[in-house]
């Protein structure tokens, strides 16, 4: 039975009707990363979804990175379920991942943001996977992109043909939804951990890693809602995500791939170059309009000479 929640509004749509279906014990056991930082607006309902799963054999680690909401007094009110709270400052959510990871006694890793939704069930049946699967080292299932009510924006369903590394490259295009993938600590171990200065492609960075040099597993299962909101990093600093993608592509080598992503950022100057050609004169909004321009301009500028240098490193 579910903890009552600190607020109705943070009960989820399926809470009454659901049935647990409980893990038999010789399902290997998940450690799972909730790294935070002043999530107070839609953290209780993330706990909530994974109360929806069985937690036995599971541990929940909670990464705060000293939030100043009432982050705190939602993870008092549900104290109960989690291994491991820490609340410390860090060096952002790479570094809370990491961190989390040093507590973990599990041998499948997971992570969930705080304002992403598991979905009800779905841990068992990963669990069934790996046990059935033990040469496996990452399972992908499908996902829900979302709005804050739920309200479906894309569903993405993968395949075995769409988690090599060869279709995962052009990560722009055919990009993992990070709440839908699980991996083993011998995955982690060889791949990871995040790289500390990466704010918004440490998982692409990672999840190539790993395509690299372990085959995936698909689970025609909906894992998870992947919450799209006003606040998402990636809608809010969109200019410096595909930036960060595009660097992460040619790490790893995809040099063709990391200028069709940087391409994207072109394609935002150019568009915001003719709202300002048309927009009207001499107002506020103007004028941070051309800011903004201009340091999107700079952005893609820099990172060109980035791509540069990167090729030309690759190539010597």
């Amino acid at each position: 039975m579910l903890l009552s929640p600190k607020s109705p509004s943070a009960i989820l749509p399926w809470e009454t009707d659901f049935v647990l279906d409980k893990a038999e014990a010789d399902l290997p056991g998940v450690s799972i990363v909730i790294p935070i930082y002043n999530s107070g607006a839609f953290l209780e309902k993330t706990l909530r979804s994974l109360m929806c799963n069985d937690l036995s054999g599971v541990e929940l680690i909670l990464m705060d990175g000293g939030s100043t909401d009432d982050t705190a007094d939602i993870v008092e009110h549900y104290r109960e379920i989690f291994s491991t709270v820490v609340m410390e400052k860090d060096k952002g959510q790479s570094d809370a991942i990491n961190k989390g990871y040093e507590h973990a006694t599990q041998p499948i890793l997971y992570w969930l943001n705080g304002d992403d939704i598991i979905l009800p069930n779905v841990l068992v049946q990963v669990r069934r996977a790996y046990r059935d699967n033990p040469d496996i080292h990452v399972v992908v299932g499908d996902a829900f992109m979302t709005e804050i009510d739920f309200k479906p924006i894309r569903h993405f369903q993968f395949s075995d043909e769409k988690l090599t590394f060869e279709y995962l490259l052009d990560y722009a295009a055919h990009h993992l939804i990070q709440p839908s993938v699980f991996f083993r600590r011998e995955a982690w171990a060889a791949s990871g951990p995040c790289k500390v200065h990466m704010h918004y492609a440490m998982d692409a960075d990672l999840f190539l890693g790993m395509a690299s040099k372990f085959k995936f597993l698909h689970i025609p299962v909906d894992i998870a809602y992947s919450v799209y909101h006003e606040a998402c990093k990636t809608r809010e600093k969109r200019a410096e995500s595909i930036t960060e993608l595009a660097l992460v592509q040619a790490a790893h080598g995809g040099m063709k791939e990391s200028r069709a992503t940087l391409d994207i950022l072109v394609q935002l100057f150019n568009e915001l170059s003719e709202k300002e050609d048309t927009a009207p004169s001499s107002s506020l909004a103007e004028t941070l309009s051309g800011r903004k321009l201009a340091a999107l301009q700079a952005e893609v500028a820099r990172n060109r000479e980035l791509l540069l240098e990167q090729d030309i490193e690759a190539t010597a």
